[in-house]
């Protein structure tokens, strides 16, 4: 619904389109003063809204504003403040390196589940307030979008929900290559950390929510995105050849170089 048209500008305490007039009209006469600087609008009142245009009626008596009465705040502006009201938290991160790798390492080309491991109203959704502000009551409800994923080196995965937590029974018994990926949010790695910053990777998680508001006539989206990082080490495994009689072959291998 336009908050301007032709009839006026639209104000959420009368629920009309107003015009300002030089005096007011009324039903019963105006024998009463009026304080100065009382301000007097022409009242176009809005009966519904069809196909996203406003429908009503002109009324008779005049909307009276004295001076001192509190003005109707524009709604967006009400939605921006009862949103910047709600609890969002960026959400802790659960990588399975950590659950499973007593040294926190990742291994190239072995999954990687990636979860939030504090889901909730605050991290996940969804979130509802109810607030009046300056007249008009404002009603948000936030969800969250996807949940993207930046693993370092330029790679982004998204993820519409949480992920699913990876526990060592998801391991027990398994060779590494027979690790399954995340059936809802994973990644692999093809090279290692070594040559990143630190030597690790920096991996973080953004949440992106979008809260809908309506209130005072008026609907619209806030979008708000939300972010966490951790350090990730990702190595390789290197072979060890062993001789017949069981003892390990010392084997030089000159260090790799970063490109």
């Amino acid at each position: 619904m336009p908050c301007r048209t032709a009839d006026g500008f639209f104000d959420a305490a009368s629920g009309c389109y107003l015009t300002p007039v030089d005096s007011p009209s009324t039903l019963f006469g105006d024998g009463r003063p009026y304080k100065p600087g009382t301000k007097f609008y022409r009242c176009w009142k809005i009966l519904d809204v069809v196909g996203g245009r406003p429908e009503g009626i002109e009324r008779f008596e005049s909307v009276i504003r004295e001076p001192g009465e509190p003005a109707t705040m524009d709604p967006r502006e009400a939605a921006r403040q009862v949103v910047a009201t709600m609890n969002f938290v960026a959400p802790h991160l659960g990588l399975s390196p950590y659950v499973q790798s007593a040294t926190r390492e990742g291994i190239v080309n072995v999954p990687i589940w990636m979860w939030v491991t504090d889901p909730g109203q605050t991290t996940t959704g969804p979130q509802t307030k109810r607030a009046t502000l300056g007249g008009v009551t404002i009603e948000a409800n936030g969800t969250v979008d996807r949940i993207e994923w930046s693993m370092g080196g330029g790679k982004v995965v998204t993820c519409k929900g949480a992920g699913t937590p990876f526990s060592r029974a998801d391991a027990a018994g398994k060779s590494l290559k027979d690790i399954a990926d995340s059936p809802t949010c994973g990644h692999r790695y093809q090279k290692t950390s070594r040559c990143e910053k630190s030597g690790t990777y920096q991996v973080s998680a953004t949440a992106y929510w979008n809260v809908h508001w309506t209130g005072g006539g008026m609907e619209g989206d806030i979008p708000l995105d939300f972010t966490r990082s951790v350090p990730l080490r990702v190595t390789d495994l290197r072979p060890v050849l062993v001789d017949p009689n069981g003892d390990p072959v010392k084997v030089i291998t000159p260090p790799r170089r970063c490109a």
